[in-house]
């Protein structure tokens, strides 16, 4: 199995790149590759072409459809992928777990993916997904719909509601996004209480 981690995003809310973001004496990007190379082993770091971001534990790989968000970002992840069975992070939610994406990945038997199901949506990026992925998500680019629910409508997937969620993870920590400089500051206080 692969964590995938998506750090090309435009961080245009944040106003600087959040991957860079300090983080516990690390960039928040070397935090999350750290913490789920421990429990994962491999891990992928998907970003921009203009990027110029080297982390240490992970195979770094490029956007394959520039522009594509997302969706793209997934596509690269899952193509320069070994394993069939992997986990997608967005490397702007700062205290995601690695057990909890361990137990995600456990549930993807006999699914194209398994996404958790918030009260606000669903969470495709912090979602299990097997590299047979692909040709859904390569037609979905090819055909310009670049909204992960667009391609998640043409999968098998297993959502997990937000109440199982809860059970391993009762404050839903691992979702919280940085978004903006108060996300940030949010964030930073939780891990300081932690």
């Amino acid at each position: 199995m692969a964590a995938i981690i998506l750090a090309g995003g435009l961080s245009s809310r944040m106003g600087t790149d959040k991957a860079l973001l300090a983080m516990g004496g690390a960039s928040l990007l070397e935090s999350l590759v750290s913490r789920f190379a421990e429990r994962m082993g491999r891990v992928i770091v998907v970003l921009r072409a203009d990027q110029d971001v080297e982390v240490e534990q992970s195979l770094t790989v490029r956007d394959i459809h520039q522009g594509a968000g997302p969706l793209g970002g997934l596509h690269a992840g899952l193509t320069a992928s070994p394993d069939e069975e992997n986990f997608v992070l967005a490397c702007d939610m700062p205290l995601a777990d690695p057990e909890l994406g361990l137990w995600i990945l456990s549930k993807l038997s006999g699914h194209d993916a398994v996404v958790p199901m918030l009260a606000r949506g669903p969470e495709p990026l912090h979602a299990a997904y097997r590299k047979s992925c692909l040709p859904a998500v390569e037609s979905s680019i090819a055909a310009g719909r670049l909204r992960m629910r667009d391609t998640l409508d043409r999968l098998d997937v297993l959502y997990i509601p937000e109440h199982e969620m809860k059970q391993r993870d009762p404050d839903l920590r691992s979702f919280l996004n940085i978004n903006t400089p108060e996300d940030y500051r949010e964030a930073l206080r939780i891990i300081g209480t932690s």
